[in-house]
């Protein structure tokens, strides 16, 4: 390994419905794998790492760098992933660095159509019934991962594609599949008929392992963990006034008891 290799590097991805491994060497890809068991990723990760290291001849310890995607998405696959690569980083002198799911779908739009400078392209994904994740980007040629344009907002699947009505582009994400009276194409190659100079692409609505590996290369790695990205709020801390009801418990005082928790300074690393 030279001075300026990056050497080993791990990357994981669980927002949506595939668990995804991929594993480089100075940016050179050594292995990938894609479960499509999102309901057992849990079950999956562990072994599934111990036997891709066995394969490979290498131990956790030797990863220099463990990219994750922190969000928005599932919140037990992001869990999942960001606690690995926590507890990874504990017993070895791994970085982190966060990879934002959206981003990594309009990437993979870029390199699967070979878009090149100021392409416009949108991601929406599905978030819960009747919302989307929604944001525009623009491509910036197949060597650079695509460039949001503006932040990430949840809305509902009508007010997407008005959106994107007004300013087209290629569309992708899993919003397209799951809304798809409003978003089924007019024509072949085009847009729905409320935004037909669009270019849906309802297939690809998980990060293909390229792009995945292009935002990795172009991370910021740090020696600490990583925060996750949800967007929306979760539907049991929503629901917690009503499940505490039904426990017997004061809806009030178990909200304020969450809020403490999740205030509360850790004590320590581990």
């Amino acid at each position: 390994m030279d001075a300026h290799s990056t050497g080993l590097e791990l990357i994981l991805n669980a927002a949506e419905g595939v668990l995804q491994i991929a594993v480089t060497d100075n940016e050179r890809l050594l292995c990938a794998q894609e479960w499509r068991r999102a309901e057992r990723a849990t079950e999956i990760l562990a072994p599934a790492l111990r036997d891709i290291c066995a394969a490979l001849d290498v131990r956790l310890a030797d990863f220099r760098r463990i990219a994750c995607v922190r969000g928005p998405g599932s919140f037990t696959g992001i869990r999942l992933v960001l606690t690995t690569a926590a507890a990874l980083r504990r017993t070895g002198h791994a970085r982190l660095a966060g990879l934002d799911y959206m981003q990594a779908l309009a990437t993979s739009a870029v390199l699967r159509r070979g878009l090149l400078y100021g392409a416009p392209l949108w991601v929406l994904t599905h978030a819960r019934r009747n919302q989307v994740h929604c944001q525009p980007f623009v491509a910036y040629g197949p060597q650079i991962p695509a460039q949001p344009l503006e932040a990430v907002e949840l809305c509902p699947p009508d007010e997407a594609l008005r959106r994107i009505a007004a300013r087209p582009g290629y569309v992708c994400g899993s919003g397209l599949i799951r809304n798809a009276a409003l978003f089924t194409p007019a024509r072949t190659g085009s847009g729905p008929a409320e935004a037909a100079e669009a270019c849906v692409m309802p297939e690809l609505t998980n990060p293909d392992i390229p792009a995945l590996c292009l935002l990795a290369r172009h991370g910021d790695y740090f020696p600490q963990d990583l925060e996750p990205v949800y967007v929306r709020s979760c539907d049991a801390v929503d629901n917690l006034p009503q499940l505490a009801g039904r426990q017997g418990l004061d809806g009030g005082e178990a909200v304020s008891a969450l809020d403490g928790l999740l205030t509360r300074a850790p004590k320590s690393e581990i």
